[in-house]
């Protein structure tokens, strides 16, 4: 900052004439700071100047410099951390117009929005945590680390950003940065804040899967594609692009390789040979697939190294689970918002947090790897669950139930997973063609969710009254036994021929009725 003479002349005579020791600091505070300033700008130039012939350095000579410059950036974003937040705590610098402090300071710094946030973010952590800013200065928690460690700060609840900002947290957080790459911190935070806050992972979660979207249009010049999945449902597609075995080479870019790893996988599935046919509780079309013969009580296909989605989840993980399933029997109305217990989140193979949701609901049916590990994170033990619903038990439900038993709900079998009525951890039920019911993705989650309970009925709703007329009419119909599995060919009033499907009544945790088949009278 650099003061015109006749400005600096009429300053100091104010401050003789009116002696005021105020208005003196403020000038040299102004002095001091453009002095500094002056000199890292000289200094920063000095440096850029020489770096221009560095071609020429050893690479001894290039380190130290990049070492400076690394040691300068984070020397200014502390300085930057300590102006933006005095800037916003003064509430001078947001004009008309202005949403936010963010947005001020994105229309001041011409930097764009999203860049104004992550600076803002990045001084909220470094003003609140000393700890880790001593840190950023020695240069043992780089800025993408600081970034990663302010993203998270940013939007965890304030429960988990409190215990982010002690002291130990802290130091843990210093010793974590200096042994871990940018990825991996970033996912050990995340791993730690699923820990101390399982309610926070289950609303990102419902948040990602309320959001989810993929649209496919046909245009002249080709088909494109656009969606959004959660994580769990990326990673499913991820290991069963991966599985087809289409990598990028000479001969085509990892994108045009991706697209043909998805065509391939509609292909197969298209033929029934995808990687997921032939599975029981994984869907139709399997008996063309690969072991399609296989003994009636196989879990899979019988192919060897059958790709599928790995969740690791410690034994005290699953324990909490169940207990938080049983629990919520006792809750008078959904949905559940019992505390969850402080307990390691099951992740995926690359450490993403997964939502007690989603593994209640994959445990339920899906064909997955126990991986048990020791108290050091290493496996010690690897096996089948046995969980899975095999093919035969499978389609015997797809005949019996048709499609998707919540009433009112059409989704094709196809599209459904088999699901445990009497749940398998709650309520230790069997896996079994008795204790088993299609469900949708949207309603098998929704069932876990709010602790549902499923009664089948005994027989399709108007069965009796059915067979009460049928009778008046004077007979069972011409089938015997076939006739009544049918519904009455002979004459039951006009009902279509056909075996008519299982119907099932849905109960909160009151024990009163949510979903029920239209006709529905208990008893009846």
């Amino acid at each position: 900052m650099v003061l015109p003479v006749d400005m600096f002349v009429q300053v100091r005579a104010l401050i003789r004439v009116s002696d005021s020791s105020r208005i003196a600091r403020m000038f040299d505070t102004a002095v001091r700071v453009g002095e500094v300033a002056a000199r890292v700008r000289d200094a920063a130039a000095d440096l850029a100047a020489v770096s221009r012939a560095s071609s020429g350095w050893s690479a001894a000579e290039r380190a130290s410099a990049l070492a400076a410059v690394a040691s300068g950036q984070a020397a200014l974003a502390e300085a930057r951390a300590h102006l933006l937040v005095a800037d916003r705590d003064a509430g001078d610098t947001v004009r008309p117009g202005d949403r936010s402090f963010e947005a001020a300071h994105a229309r001041a710094s011409r930097a764009g929005i999203g860049e104004a946030t992550r600076q803002v973010r990045q001084a909220d952590a470094l003003v609140s945590m000393p700890v880790v800013a001593a840190g950023v200065r020695e240069g043992s928690v780089p800025l993408p680390h600081l970034d990663a460690l302010a993203r998270v700060a940013a939007t965890a609840s304030p429960q988990v950003a409190s215990v982010l900002r002690t002291p130990d947290t802290q130091q843990a957080v210093l010793a974590m940065a200096r042994t871990r790459s940018a990825p991996d911190f970033a996912r050990a935070l995340a791993r730690f804040v699923a820990t101390q806050d399982p309610a926070g992972v289950q609303g990102e979660h419902d948040r990602q899967y309320r959001e989810r979207f993929f649209t496919l249009s046909a245009q002249p010049d080709g088909v494109f594609l656009k969606g959004r999945l959660d994580r769990v449902a990326g990673e499913s597609l991820r290991v069963a692009l991966d599985a087809m075995g289409q990598f990028g080479d000479q001969t085509r870019s990892p994108g045009q390789a991706s697209a043909d790893a998805l065509t391939m996988l509609a292909e197969k599935a298209c033929a029934g040979t995808g990687p997921r046919a032939g599975v029981g509780g994984s869907g139709e079309g399997d008996a063309t697939g690969p072991g399609a013969g296989g003994a009636a009580g196989a879990g899979g296909s019988g192919s060897v190294g059958r790709p599928h989605v790995s969740l690791l989840v410690s034994a005290e993980t699953v324990a909490e689970l169940i207990a938080h399933e049983r629990a919520g029997a006792d809750v008078v109305a959904p949905p559940i918002t019992l505390p969850w217990g402080t307990v390691a989140p099951a992740t995926l193979e690359d450490g993403t947090p997964v939502a007690m949701s989603e593994l209640a609901r994959v445990l339920c049916q899906a064909d997955l790897t126990r991986i048990v590990m020791s108290a050091e994170g290493v496996p010690l033990d690897v096996g089948r669950t046995r969980r899975l619903f095999s093919t035969a038990q499978r389609r015997a439900v797809v005949v019996r139930d048709g499609q998707c038993v919540w009433n009112g709900c059409e989704q094709h079998a196809s599209r459904c997973e088999v699901h445990h009525v009497r749940w398998w951890g709650r309520d230790a039920g069997p896996t079994s063609v008795a204790n088993a019911a299609l469900l949708c993705r949207f309603h098998h989650s929704e069932v876990h969710r709010l602790h549902m309970s499923i009664e089948r009925l005994a027989k399709p709703p108007g069965w009796v009254l059915r067979q009460q007329g049928i009778a008046a009419a004077g007979g069972a119909g011409r089938g015997g036994l076939g006739d009544v599995l049918n519904g009455g060919v002979g004459g039951d009033g006009g009902e279509p021929g056909g075996l008519q499907p299982m119907r099932y009544v849905f109960r909160d945790t009151r024990g009163l009725t949510v979903n029920a088949p239209d006709g529905y009278q208990p008893g009846r």
